[in-house]
């Protein structure tokens, strides 16, 4: 007889948890909770649903990434284009140009191409770059190639992006986290209670052909899932799943 197999719901990531939760929803909403003896477990199921899935938007994005990916784009650019301007001056024919110009990318070559850098480390090393072509040493050099507002520009840039990105910091720091891992944790026994409760029926001898076709499903589903966890981990998997009452070692 077949029973829903078991599945280690803590090896989905939260979107695979969810769409999973989401098609049992919908199984369970076919057969109907009270053929299966579980009208309140399925009550208490969606109202858990409905958390997981209020949590879930919560922890999805924030209003500071698109702001704060725009603004590393823009500084993206001032830095190329004074890395441009540099290297363009050491073939002009002005000896003076040329020299401080050489002058000044040997300091560019220091931190070598920021925009590879991850968002801390190029902020940190635009900080001090910027820092050391504006100090008295270089500031001569940087105006003799007009790059005097390009630099102040760029390092502006920089510090409007560090700004939105402490505001990001403070706006996940204090909004609603989205507690999945504790949606999650409520759901997923009353799940396991549900499952149980089916396959009691199956044990009993208890079972319709909806029902039958309800294991059949779910099964399809959690097999599914329990290719792109095999996939994920580097392993093999079956790609059918076992018609006994046992969980595959595995899943």
């Amino acid at each position: 007889m077949n029973k829903i197999v078991d599945i280690v719901l803590s090896k989905l990531r939260n979107n695979e948890h969810f769409q999973f939760m989401a098609d049992f929803m919908a199984l369970l909403g076919i057969v109907t909770p009270a053929a299966v003896n579980s009208e309140e477990e399925a009550a208490n199921f969606n109202e858990a649903f409905a958390k997981l899935d209020e949590e879930l938007r919560v922890d999805k994005g924030s209003i500071f990434t698109k702001p704060l990916q725009e603004s590393d784009h823009r500084r993206d650019n001032t830095w190329r284009a004074i890395d441009a301007r540099v290297k363009a001056t050491l073939l002009c024919p002005i000896e003076e140009e040329v020299a401080a110009a050489t002058r000044l990318k040997r300091i560019i070559d220091l931190y070598g191409d920021v925009r590879k850098l991850s968002y801390n480390e190029e902020t940190g090393a635009l900080t001090n770059l910027t820092g050391d072509l504006q100090n008295r040493e270089n500031g001569a050099d940087v105006s003799v190639l007009g790059l005097s507002n390009w630099v102040a520009a760029l390092s502006n840039e920089n510090t409007t992006f560090k700004d939105l990105q402490n505001q990001r910091d403070t706006e996940a720091a204090f909004k609603n986290s989205g507690n999945v891992k504790e949606a999650r944790l409520l759901i997923d026994p009353i799940y396991e209670l549900i499952v149980e409760r089916v396959n009691a029926m199956v044990s009993l001898n208890m079972t319709s052909p909806e029902i039958e076709n309800f294991i059949t499903e779910l099964n399809q589903k959690i097999e599914n899932i329990e290719i792109t966890i095999a996939t994920r981990e580097g392993r093999r998997v079956d790609s059918t799943v076992a018609d006994d009452e046992t969980a595959p070692e595995n899943v």
